[in-house]
């Protein structure tokens, strides 16, 4: 990969080492070579896009699935428990009926993280001008949308195989059967059998949940794109920021 500053005609690149330099471990690494680059963009570097190799656009890519899976999974889980909270059958702050806040702060127990995650890559989205910079935040950004759609189908998957088969009616009367068994109360038994056959449908509503926060989630960083597309054609269009030509063939 190379880098260039301008020369006095504005048209030249002028090559500089530093492909070693490029390549990033985590996300947050990823984002602080962007924003490097990208000050060098500002400054009057001309780094054509053909620099970043393709081993360097995998790991782009490897950072941003990675990151959006691993973390998507953490708070994939935690939705059942936001609509637990939310249809009453989990107390929350030792109450079993749930005021405005509660419902909040179990909302944003499940979606604080993605949404913040989402916001922190969009403002990263907008750190580009030219092409090298921009093909950074593509591969980084095809990594995100491939890891949080996988995420989305594994919950999804998961969820419905909790509903359909481990707490299907079957296992649960064959589960209470056992507990009859055991020293507990036919009372208690009861409730834990009732309490379960009905926390079990918010399973399907978590599924439906996941992939609703989950297109939120890609559509905060797209749309950041999208209005520094807009702002880059305006400063291209004024003559404060030139790009080079493509190559031809």
């Amino acid at each position: 990969m190379a880098s260039g500053g301008r020369s006095g005609s504005g048209n030249d690149v002028m090559p500089v080492n530093l492909g070693a330099e490029i390549h990033p471990k985590g996300l947050f690494e990823a984002i602080s070579f962007i924003e490097q680059n990208f000050a060098n963009e500002l400054g009057g570097a001309v780094i054509r896009q053909d620099f970043l190799t393709t081993k360097q656009r995998l790991e782009f890519f490897e950072v941003g699935f990675r990151s959006a899976f691993l973390s998507g999974l953490v708070t994939a889980l935690l939705a059942p428990l936001a609509i637990g909270v939310i249809e009453r059958h989990i107390p929350v702050f030792g109450s079993s009926a749930p005021n405005l806040f509660d419902t909040l702060f179990a909302l944003l127990l499940a979606v604080g993280f993605s949404l913040g995650y989402a916001l922190f890559l969009a403002i990263s989205c907008t750190k580009f001008i030219g092409h090298f910079t921009r093909a950074m935040i593509l591969n980084l950004l095809g990594g995100v949308v491939s890891g949080a759609l996988l995420k989305a189908l594994v919950a999804v998957i998961f969820f419905h195989f909790l509903y359909l088969f481990v707490l299907s009616d079957a296992h649960l009367t064959w589960a209470a059967l056992k507990l009859y068994d055991t020293a507990l109360a036919p009372q208690a038994v009861q409730r834990i059998f009732a309490w379960v056959a009905e926390f079990r449908a918010t399973f399907l509503t978590a599924a439906w949940f996941v992939v609703v926060t989950t297109l939120l989630f890609l559509a905060i960083p797209f749309a950041a794109l999208a209005c520094a597309l807009r702002r880059n054609r305006r400063l291209i269009k004024a003559g404060l920021v030139k790009l080079p030509e493509r190559r031809r063939g």
